[in-house]
């Protein structure tokens, strides 16, 4: 059964772009080792920078098997030099009965260019 995975980030100062090629990059690698879907990954942007980052993988088993590959764990070593994940909760949209924020253009997904 497919599973939907959504993770908030807080970029530091400056590293907005970066952070969004990181994700970018860590959703081709997932495309690549056939466990996210085809499905385009959703980018939403917090009143206070935050990125919320939502994907769909194939299974919930291919949660560990994307955190175990050595390419997606350097990904996201990289990464956390440069944002914090946050729980989803600090977010101030989501004192709200839904989360209404601002849409990003994906830089990931099947429409990726290469």
């Amino acid at each position: 059964m497919e599973r939907i995975l959504v993770v908030a980030y807080r970029p530091n100062a400056g590293k907005r772009e970066e952070l969004l090629a990181f994700l970018a990059a860590q959703h081709r690698r997932g495309r690549e080792l056939g466990l996210l879907d085809d499905i385009r990954p959703l980018l939403g942007e917090g009143t206070h920078g935050e990125i919320v980052y939502i994907v769909t993988l194939r299974s919930g088993t291919d949660v560990d098997r994307l955190w175990e590959d050595p390419v997606f764990q350097d990904l996201d070593a990289s990464m956390s030099m440069i944002a914090r994940m946050v729980p989803l909760q600090t977010l101030d949209e989501a004192a709200a009965s839904y989360m209404d924020m601002a849409s990003l253009p994906v830089h990931g997904g099947t429409d990726i260019p290469r």
